[in-house]
């Protein structure tokens, strides 16, 4: 990594850092703006100067202070000095801290703006006196909408900046130590009693037009801070559920991938965090069921990953099937002229061309049997009409086998054998290894024609049962012929050309 670009993302992460002063610096540009506004209603522009400048001093400089001492172990983190675990507690309680150092900093402030004229110093921009009630009331009013508005501006102010160190230090919170319904409890109950609180201070101090005027300036200021609130409350809060309802649907298409930055300490980040467990799970689980695909057919492996017995086995089934088995001619005397290796090229290369064809007509390669496959079609993915697309694989793999050589070798030929009967899937072995197969008499059988092929000098043999579930017309009846291990003969068939 060259220096420019190992600048980048320091510059990314003090610029973020940054925001953090500018996030705290909210109250001072209201408090000012409000200076203002009261300096038109009254008149009163000489006072700007001192009140401004007290205001610069409480809200910019205290603030500016008690943030530098919050913000500072982010700093230290991203300058690699110290751990993410040694400042995630300082991490999450960043809101409440902020808020704390607001209050810290605002109170002093207003009671010495409010009761400097009792000291002979007029610093109020507001002409008249305020009545106890009316005073009690502002102060208190004041102090809780600052306190609670840097409260939700940080917790917005956090959101971005967890953000950043998840994509940038991949770090996530796992603290969770705050309650959701808490901070929207209280905001709520602010905003819905702090008019109620001023107005009720206004009527209870003065009458006549300076009660009208106090009042109406008491509902701007309540709606405006409302507006305020609202507007920060809902930064702080609805972008963590945005991102995890798109998390939800990147997952719902597939993705895997995702994975969500934790914000905050309470249950949006839990759920954030927990969602990055279950996609971790799910991630897991695929590469499992991929994996597990690769030696067992990929139906077994998600049977048995969505058994919700957690048996590790397949639910036993009877069903009609089509079974088809195959082995390469002269095998053994090919093994004999080869090297090992070869030989593994060459079967691997055989297994490359003819695996994708049975899958391509919805067969399941149940096994490989040395040289030979053993495949089954409706069991255990069912297949509409499973023994005409047994007989078209077989026709397939002879005709993509005769365009060998394979890894460059002779071109090799293959004996088929297929049938069509009732058959169980099920799962054999014991506690430690298991294995999922088809069991039944018609799987010998199909073993048996693929043997047959030998004595008929033919490719592909097919029984009777499978050539009138196919409806096939390109195969020639061959007569009856008795099959070791079954009691009665079995009509047999050629399938396709003659060899």
């Amino acid at each position: 990594m060259t220096a420019s670009t190992d600048a980048a993302p320091r510059v990314a992460s003090q610029a973020v850092i940054g925001r953090y002063y500018l996030a705290m610096a909210v109250p001072f540009a209201i408090d000012l703006i409000t200076l203002i506004v009261y300096g038109l209603m009254h008149g009163q522009f000489h006072l700007l100067p001192s009140n401004v400048a007290m205001s610069a001093a409480f809200l910019l400089g205290g603030v500016g202070i008690g943030a530098y001492f919050l913000i500072r172990p982010v700093g230290r983190f991203i300058a690699g000095e110290i751990s993410f675990a040694d400042i995630e507690d300082a991490l999450t309680s960043l809101p409440r801290r902020s808020a704390l150092v607001m209050a810290i900093c605002y109170v002093p402030m207003v009671a010495l703006r409010m009761l400097s004229h009792r000291f002979g110093v007029d610093l109020d921009a507001m002409q008249e006196d305020p009545a106890s009630p009316d005073l009690v009331a502002s102060f208190v009013v004041g102090t809780g909408f600052n306190v609670l508005l840097i409260f939700f501006v940080v917790s917005a102010y956090l959101d971005q900046l967890c953000e950043h160190l998840f994509r940038t230090r991949d770090v996530n919170l796992h603290v969770f130590h705050g309650r959701f319904r808490r901070k929207v409890a209280v905001a709520l109950l602010f905003m819905a009693f702090a008019g109620v609180i001023l107005l009720s201070a206004d009527i209870a101090s003065y009458s006549g037009g300076r009660l009208v005027r106090e009042a109406t300036m008491d509902v701007v200021a309540t709606i405006v801070g409302t507006l305020f609130m609202v507007f920060w409350i809902n930064h702080a809060l609805s972008r963590p559920v945005a991102r995890l309802d798109h998390g939800m649907r990147q997952v719902a298409k597939g993705d895997y991938q995702v994975r969500l930055p934790v914000t905050s300490d309470d249950e949006m980040g839990h759920a954030a965090c927990r969602f990055n467990e279950m996609v971790e799970g799910l991630s897991e689980r695929e590469y499992l069921r991929d994996t597990f695909g690769k030696y067992v057919s990929k139906s077994v492996a998600t049977a048995i990953l969505d058994n919700r017995d957690r048996a590790g086995r397949v639910v036993d089934t009877t069903a009609e099937a089509t079974l088809m088995f195959t082995d390469i001619e002269g095998f053994t005397g090919l093994s004999e002229r080869l090297a090992p290796t070869e030989v593994a090229a060459v079967l691997n290369a055989y297994l490359g061309a003819v695996v994708p064809v049975i899958q391509r007509h919805g067969g399941v390669v149940n096994s490989f049997i040395g040289d030979g496959l053993f495949t089954s079609f409706n069991l255990p993915l069912p297949c509409e009409n499973h023994a005409a697309a047994a007989i078209a694989a077989a026709i397939e793999i002879q005709r993509v086998l005769d365009d060998g050589p394979f890894a460059g070798h002779a071109a090799l030929r293959t004996r088929i054998g297929i049938n069509t009967g009732t058959v169980i899937g099920v799962t054999i072995g014991t506690e430690n290894r298991l294995n999922y197969t088809l069991l039944g008499d018609a799987v010998n059988i199909a073993s048996r024609m693929e043997q047959l092929n030998k004595q008929f000098h033919t490719r592909i043999l097919a029984t009777e049962s499978t050539v009138r579930a196919a409806g096939s017309a390109d195969c020639e009846r061959l007569g009856m012929t008795d099959v070791r291990g079954h009691e009665d003969n079995i009509v047999v068939y050629r399938v396709g050309p003659a060899s």
